[in-house]
């Protein structure tokens, strides 16, 4: 710093004017050429316009994810990378149909950086997001050049509501967001190999291709997105004759693709054995039709306009699907078919992006559905997710580009025969009309989406749980029962018990520990259970109780039986009952017989309780024993364990 304030000391001359003449009249602070600056800035007005635009849809969407949380399958693949070290068999475990190992690095990382940190995992979504629009705006440059129309396709990324459920479900976003980047960067490296030859570009886009697969397998369609293009809008003549000099004149890079996808389809099908989600056939074509009726007309195409504009709420309203009205539906479709007819007009091959957007569709969106999910909620529920369309948006908006305007370097093949007076103008009008309904209707959706949803049961019950497990004395017995359906429905079976969705919370704020126990057996004292509302409660069995009586049981020839008011239930899970014994017979067993099961108790000298799991319906408890003649049994209910309506409550309910 010392030898460049010296070099302008001796040399006055190098300094700028400005900066001279405020020298000269005593001025401390730098100024600035505001003309100058004004100049720089209308230069690279669109990059300004674009990179406002990410930001802005960053904030928007920032604040859209904190009112949710994780859901479902985040817990299930939390708890996933909680139980396996970092290990390629873990990277490749396919579970639900997706070979993701992306996804899995990033939820096992979370996991033992911050269990359950949404601001975390929020954080990590925004950064995609950020990533993806960069990533777009510099496609829409590379191919169409610093023209402001490319603000319009970028605009119809950064608002359309089909990606918002995707990125609600947080599992669903960390497959969707990095495909989308991959999409547009590798198309991206494509052009610039097709106009350079440089094979460093085609390396780059396999690479990318490469990227987008270790997120989501349904990359393993990009080659293709990758060689319609380049043979349709970066190559003159006839398509199917350029398809054909495409393929020779880029066959390294095809060669590399090929193997690559061959090698990830492989493994792919290898790893499906884990899977629960088996590749089966589409059913009737009375439900195909359904399906792809609903996905195109009822999802896909109005939120590529701004809608659905209403939701249908799932039954826990942490999630919903597209519904929108009926005559917006085919609204939103006469409006598509008249786009597509206009820019099929105008311009000569424009139909071809339209055949890209539907190929995509076709072989990314819906065939996938057909062959693997179709059977588990049927085509009319499935063809209203959005999630399955969300990796469309990236083709949707590409295609639009190369509907309506030429591709830099190329030929503007427009294809208009007669000159109509004030056309252009109308046309502007028309399409500034179109870009602020579908800015519009896009706000108006996703507020409507966040008014129908909630993740508030979700957060409460995380948060009390956190704090139950933190205030649990030590040494604590919970009855290790599933966690609500509002965080994992019974469909991920195991992976639902409290032990496993909240062990982790437990070891963190609780080094003393707490014990779980999903088959209570013998004397626990004040055995707790998580409420649907998060908080430790005392457990209670809900099902038949024991005779009202007064006093002790009756024991006769060192036996005595305890009868219920009637036949317990044939899907009786647990017997409990409260016991007085004498200092004299503790450490001693008594033989409980419930139906035709027996098992032994070691009593404990005192007023305790003892828990037996038990299955089937018995209309009496036998004791029998020794230990009998000290023994005193009180209640006794055999049922399921519920929470207590009164006891211990922890954390205190205010």
């Amino acid at each position: 710093m010392s030898h460049t304030g010296g070099e302008l000391e001796r040399r006055p001359e190098a300094l700028p004017a400005p900066y001279l003449q405020a020298q000269r009249t005593g001025e401390i602070a730098r100024v600035v050429d505001w003309p100058e600056f004004a100049a720089w800035a209308k230069g690279r007005g669109v990059v300004i316009g674009g990179l406002i635009l990410i930001a802005a849809q960053l904030v928007w969407k920032a604040l859209f994810l904190s009112h949710y949380y994780f859901w479902q399958d985040d817990f299930h693949f939390l708890e996933l990378g909680r139980e396996h070290s970092f290990t390629w068999k873990y990277l490749t475990y396919v579970g639900a149909g997706h070979l993701t190992p992306g996804s899995y690095a990033i939820f096992w990382a979370v996991d033992r950086t911050s269990p359950y940190n949404w601001g975390l995992a929020a954080g990590i979504t925004v950064v995609l997001l950020a990533a993806a629009g960069v990533a777009a705006l510099r496609l829409m440059r590379t191919l169409f050049g610093d023209r402001p129309a490319i603000l319009v396709p970028l605009g119809i990324y950064l608002l359309t509501p089909l990606t918002m459920p995707d990125i609600r479900w947080w599992s669903s976003g960390l497959e969707s967001l990095p495909l989308q980047i991959a999409t547009f960067m590798a198309l991206n490296a494509q052009v610039h190999y097709v106009r350079t030859r440089r094979f460093w570009h085609a390396l780059a886009a396999t690479a990318w291709v490469l990227f987008g697969l270790v997120f989501f397998e349904k990359a393993m369609a990009l080659p293709l997105v990758l060689l319609a293009v380049t043979s349709a809008f970066l190559m003159e003549g006839h398509w199917l004759k350029a398809i054909g000099r495409s393929l020779v004149a880029f066959w390294r890079e095809w060669v590399l693709q090929v193997i690559l996808v061959g090698v990830w389809g492989t493994l792919f099908v290898y790893s499906l054995r884990t899977s629960s989600t088996q590749p089966g056939t589409p059913g009737s074509a009375g439900g195909v039709v359904t399906f792809i009726v609903k996905i195109v007309k009822d999802t896909f195409i109005p939120g590529a306009i701004g809608g659905p504009w209403q939701w249908l709420p799932s039954g826990d309203n942490e999630f919903a699907y597209s519904a929108p009205p009926p005559a917006l539906a085919w609204l939103a479709l006469i409006v598509a078919v008249l786009v597509i007819a206009v820019s099929i007009w105008h311009r000569r091959y424009a139909w071809r992006a339209w055949a890209i957007l539907a190929g995509w569709l076709a072989a990314a969106d819906i065939a996938p559905v057909l062959l693997g999910r179709i059977s588990e909620l049927g085509p009319s529920v499935l063809g209203l997710e959005t999630r399955y369309v969300a990796d469309a948006t990236p083709i949707l908006v590409i295609c639009v580009g190369l509907a309506f305007w030429p591709v830099t370097g190329q030929p503007d093949r427009t294809r208009r025969r007669v000159t109509i007076p004030g056309a252009d103008q109308f046309g502007r009008m028309v399409a500034a009309g179109l870009v602020g309904a579908l800015a519009i209707g896009s706000v108006w959706s996703v507020q409507a989406f966040q008014n129908d949803t909630t993740s508030a049961p979700v957060r409460l019950y995380m948060a009390n749980a956190r704090a139950a497990l933190a205030q649990a004395p030590a040494g604590t017995v919970i009855e290790d029962g599933a966690v609500p359906s509002t965080l994992m429905t019974g469909l991920f079976k195991s992976y639902t018990s409290a032990s496993k969705v909240l062990g982790v919370l437990g070891q963190a704020a609780h080094p003393a520990g707490v014990r779980w126990t999903a088959h209570p057996v013998g004397t626990i004292d004040h055995l707790m259970v998580f409420g649907q509302d998060g908080r430790l409660h005392e457990a209670s069995v809900w099902g038949r109780p024991s005779v009202p009586r007064r006093g002790c049981q009756a024991v006769r020839r060192g036996r005595a039986v305890v009868r219920f008011t009637s036949a317990t239930w044939t899907t009786t899970r647990v017997l409990r009952f409260a016991y007085l014994a004498a200092a004299g017979v503790g450490g001693q067993d008594v033989t409980v017989r419930y139906g035709n099961s027996s098992q032994q108790l070691t009593l404990r000298a005192g007023l305790h309780s003892a828990y037996f799991t038990e299955h089937g319906s018995a209309t009496a408890v036998t004791f029998s024993g020794a230990a009998m003649r000290g023994l005193c049994v009180g209640s006794m209910a055999a049922g399921v364990i519920v929470p207590a309506a009164k006891g211990t409550v922890i954390p205190v309910a205010y």
